[in-house]
């Protein structure tokens, strides 16, 4: 439905520009296949290149080299020079900031596409639409409500029906929900996959928030410094993280530093760590005497009954350093005789006052080393 081949951007050097000057890259290589109905996520922090990806998608922004295909028009290709504009690549798009037109009524700001746009339609058609895209919105009773008089929600309800009203094949999400308070964000969440699932639009979704784009999302490309760095179900980058920086920035994780120590025949072996040998799979090119690094997620950490002993396989001794109570669970810090700490994420009705000694486990099956290097 949507292909992305080899994108590369670079902004001009920012500040003294002198003869050593080099441009900045903004995209690299960015290569992304999109499925017809698809809800896909590009994530990252600020700078990453994401929004840039959007905008190219879009027509605002223009890749240096690369090829962008809608279907089976091509919309952008730096070899032949096609380059189609914005309003003629049947887009929808909703922005952060909505922009919503204050001087308009709600009908009025989403009839302005029907009316202003490639394909002006009759009064009649326009209103029989406007009306249709309200409805999916669910803000049929608020037409003729002037746009200053909407609450957050409303206006971004009023924004996603003025991108939908067209009947576009795919829509552009910039970070949408960023301005709604909490509680509002996480029931827009899922109105606004529902909405677009029901209706089968292609959907490009932008944010760095990792909660939304792991509620969200059918697919998330993780981006870093304008590169894609892991591309996959929400499962796989919570799951099976390819990297440091993937495991970090998706949900909250323990980095353990440590030295392959056994090889095992069942691609399995021992990793001696600062709390002492951990039993975990091992990747197939795992060799005796490199250096590991391992992910183990504070939920998948097991804080044993009071009064077990630090026996068996990848149960370790430590003691509860801080503690945070966070509402859904406590946030725990366990500190072993060497200093070493692993953050523990707990029972909310099972409090660990600071200073008692423990014993914990780090399940094999939830040991996931990232990389071993020589």
């Amino acid at each position: 439905m949507l292909r992305l081949e080899n994108l590369n951007k670079y902004y001009p050097p920012t500040g003294e520009v002198g003869a050593g000057a080099m441009p900045a890259p903004a995209l690299t290589d960015v290569s992304l296949d999109i499925a017809q109905g698809e809800f896909f996520t590009l994530l990252g922090p600020s700078g990453c290149g994401k929004t840039t990806t959007l905008q190219c998608i879009a027509g605002l922004e223009h890749p240096g080299t690369g090829r962008i295909t809608m279907g089976d028009r091509v919309v952008f290709d730096s070899d032949p020079g096609i380059l189609v504009p914005p309003n003629k690549r049947g887009l929808g798009m909703v922005f952060q900031s909505y922009a919503i037109w204050p001087h308009m009524t709600v009908y009025e700001n989403v009839a302005f596409p029907l009316q202003h746009g490639p394909r002006k339609l009759p009064s009649s058609t326009v209103r029989t639409k406007v009306q249709a895209a309200l409805e999916r919105v669910m803000l049929q009773d608020y037409v003729d409500r002037p746009a200053p008089y909407l609450s957050g929600g409303q206006q971004q309800r009023v924004a996603l029906a003025r991108a939908l009203v067209s009947e576009p094949s795919i829509i552009l999400l910039d970070e949408p929900l960023s301005n709604l308070d909490a509680k509002l964000r996480d029931a827009m969440r899922v109105e606004l996959r529902d909405l677009v699932k029901a209706l089968g639009i292609t959907t490009i979704y932008v944010t760095h928030d990792q909660t939304e784009a792991l509620s969200m999302s059918d697919r998330i490309a993780l981006m870093n410094k304008g590169r894609v760095v892991q591309l996959g179900t929400p499962e796989d980058l919570y799951l099976r993280p390819k990297s440091a920086f993937v495991a970090e920035f998706v949900g909250r994780s323990n980095i353990i530093q440590g030295k392959v120590e056994q090889v095992g025949v069942d691609g399995r072996g021992v990793v001696n760590t600062a709390f002492g040998p951990l039993s975990c799979p091992l990747p197939a090119t795992a060799q005796q005497g490199q250096t590991a690094e391992l992910m183990v997620r504070p939920h998948g950490v097991e804080i044993l009954p009071a009064g077990a002993e630090a026996k068996g396989a990848n149960v370790f001794a430590a003691t509860v350093g801080r503690t945070s109570f966070l509402g859904e669970f406590f946030d725990i810090e366990l500190v072993s005789a060497d200093g070493a700490i692993v953050r523990v994420f707990g029972s909310p009705y099972q409090r660990h006052e600071t200073g008692t000694a423990v014993a914990f486990r780090l399940p094999e099956d939830r040991c996931l080393v990232l990389a071993c290097r020589s």
